[in-house]
């Protein structure tokens, strides 16, 4: 699934955690990665997602899978 998100609703996203929240994701997701392939493979998908919400290149029309 591809859906198409304008950078204000990628900043919109960004905004609603704060960095501190942002450290507690990531550490989680590290964690629940190590619990399985499946398990490795959601969190892989999950990063690709945050990654395009940071990435400031890709946000002028940001592709988030």
């Amino acid at each position: 699934m591809t859906n198409n998100y304008t950078p204000k609703m990628l900043e919109t996203v960004r905004n609603f955690f704060t960095d501190d929240e942002w450290d507690v994701i990531e550490y989680a997701l590290a964690e629940y990665q190590d619990h399985g392939d499946n398990e490795a493979e959601l969190v892989s998908q999950i990063d690709d997602k945050i990654y395009n919400v940071f990435n400031t290149e890709t946000n002028n029309v940001g592709e988030v899978k």
